[in-house]
């Protein structure tokens, strides 16, 4: 794995396998005067803005240790270094889960998704990491090992801490250990996909399902050639003209999938949709990752989060806006229970991704929106800020990066503000 980030090489690449070694490697590169990055599968250490120096990579990928899985409780503890794929692996002996999905989960850590505050696809129904996670181990900057909450559900002494290392990307400390609790497997999945050629009928029909009787394990709007590369995946035929596209994961019981797939696919079809289907395991597998597919190819990536309709109203503006200016078509992800959308394009140059990049933010601010830009060219990144302004919160925040980390030694200038 290379460790080169936006331009920066690190001079020197650490390998802590155990929490001492990890205190100590932190110990000294503090002492010396040195940055450090911590990197766990690699799958999102491109979302950041440019350090201000980077002298050494901690490569947690071999901090595994032990999976504690409590199934009495439902609770299970894992080290930084665990994918997320093997501890999923685990759980389903037990019939559990995690109650999150993250990207790329064979590749994904625990460390670097609860450090990103990894998005996926059933935050509609689950919502985010951080509602789940129950406690942390952080190594700070100075090598000192501190615990935030606890390895069962009922424990809630003090402040939970771990909240404020979920999504902070490692600038106050290494996240090393994490506590969660989990969801029991549903006894059945099934995946329908519908489409339409009308935006409008689309977006009612998924909010329909958010707002109905049985809330989807997962459901996402798609537009642009995203749709039309899903119903590819799907096996279904592919129509000229542009589409939106519904994927939509249920679970429950037998008879629960039964009702809940009827209510989909009748819903989908006196709503008018161009064509609909239920697929098999094998097939809807191959549709969501085609999602994941998406956004590792493309070359521009920004996502923003809001209430659903405001998320809506904004894929339409920014897809029209970038079309008419550039000629340049958007795929957007629309995750309509939680009311983020992804946009995704391809761009012919570092100049034209800029200009896009440019144009999307203008319309993102007009809205009672936040947004970070994941995937840019370094151009971009140099042009300003990837994360939203977040206003007079900024001096809180470079306050407790100081009291957290005083000599500025994790990810430094990579957070929101550069801090």
């Amino acid at each position: 794995m290379s460790h080169s980030l936006d331009g920066f090489t690190p001079s020197s690449i650490e390998r802590p396998e155990a929490l001492d070694q990890l205190s100590k490697t932190l110990a000294v590169i503090t002492s010396a005067g040195h940055s450090a990055t911590p990197w766990g599968g690699g799958t999102r250490i491109g979302i950041g803005n440019i350090p201000t120096s980077y002298d050494t990579a901690i490569d947690l990928s071999g901090f595994t240790g032990k999976i504690e899985h409590e199934p009495g409780d439902m609770t299970v503890v894992a080290n930084a270094g665990v994918t997320i794929s093997t501890l999923n692996a685990l759980l389903a002996k037990e019939g559990q889960r995690l109650a999150f999905e993250v990207r790329n989960p064979d590749r994904a850590t625990v460390g670097g998704s609860v450090a990103s505050n990894a998005p996926g696809h059933r935050q509609s129904s689950t919502g985010g990491i951080r509602d789940w996670v129950i406690g942390m181990q952080i190594v700070l900057a100075d090598g000192t090992v501190t615990k935030s909450g606890g390895r069962v559900v009922k424990n809630v002494q003090g402040y939970e801490l771990h909240r404020l290392h979920t999504g902070a990307y490692g600038t106050l400390g290494v996240v090393s250990q994490a506590a969660f609790k989990l969801l029991p497997l549903p006894p059945e999945q099934q995946t329908v996909i519908a489409w339409f050629d009308d935006q409008e009928v689309a977006q009612e029909v998924g909010m329909s399902f958010v707002n109905g009787l049985f809330m989807p394990e997962a459901i996402s709007l798609l537009s642009g050639p995203l749709a039309s590369q899903t119903l590819e995946a799907a096996d279904e035929s592919v129509p000229t003209s542009d589409i939106w596209a519904l994927l939509i994961r249920l679970g429950g019981g037998v008879r629960s999938i039964e009702r809940q797939v009827n209510e989909v696919v009748g819903t989908a079809g006196a709503a008018g949709a161009n064509g609909y289907a239920v697929l098999n395991d094998v097939v809807a597998n191959s549709a969501w990752r085609r999602l994941d597919k998406a956004e590792s190819a493309a070359d521009l990536s920004i996502r923003m989060t809001s209430r659903p309709l405001v998320t809506l109203e904004a894929s339409d503006t920014i897809r029209t806006e970038v079309l008419n200016a550039y000629q340049s078509d958007i795929s957007t992800i629309c995750d309509l229970g939680f009311g983020a959308m992804t946009l995704l394009t391809s761009t012919s140059s570092e100049e034209e991704s800029a200009l896009i990049s440019n144009t999307i933010i203008k319309e993102i601010i007009k809205r009672p929106a936040s947004y970070v830009i994941e995937k840019c060219p370094l151009n971009v990144k140099q042009a300003g800020d990837v994360f939203s302004d977040v206003g007079n919160s900024i001096e809180l925040m470079r306050r407790i990066k100081n009291q957290y980390d005083p000599a500025n030694t994790l990810n430094p200038g990579r957070f929101a503000g550069k801090i």
